[in-house]
Order: C-alpha cells, then sequence, then structure tokens
C-alpha cells in the first residue's frame, strides 16, 4: 500500500501505486482529518476500515 494523508495530495500516491499496482489508502491524520473520524475512537475506527479494505 502506498499511504498519505488527507492534507497530502493525491497525486504522488496514485502515481506511484498505478505503476506499482498496489492500493493507494488515505489515512486521517487526526481527529477531524475525515468526516468519520469525528472523535478518538471514529479515528481509530477510519484507519483500520480503511487499511482492511485495501488489503481486500
Amino acid at each position: 500500500m502506498v499511504l498519505r494523508t488527507a492534507y497530502q495530495s493525491d497525486g504522488p500516491s496514485l502515481w506511484i501505486a498505478g505503476r506499482a499496482g498496489i492500493p493507494a489508502v488515505m489515512l486521517p491524520f487526526t481527529v477531524g482529518g475525515t468526516p468519520a473520524a469525528g472523535d478518538l475512537f471514529g479515528l481509530f475506527d477510519d484507519t483500520v476500515q480503511r487499511l482492511s479494505k485495501a488489503l481486500q
């Protein structure tokens, strides 16, 4: 996986992921980093869900 945070541009991670044939995953960097990461538990749930989805 190529990981990036919500505040980074997706271009470079998508480029490398496309060349390597692996998924690019955007992770919330902190509480409020994504709509689902509204509190600490949401941050962890969102992070695990995004990583799990990329493995499938």
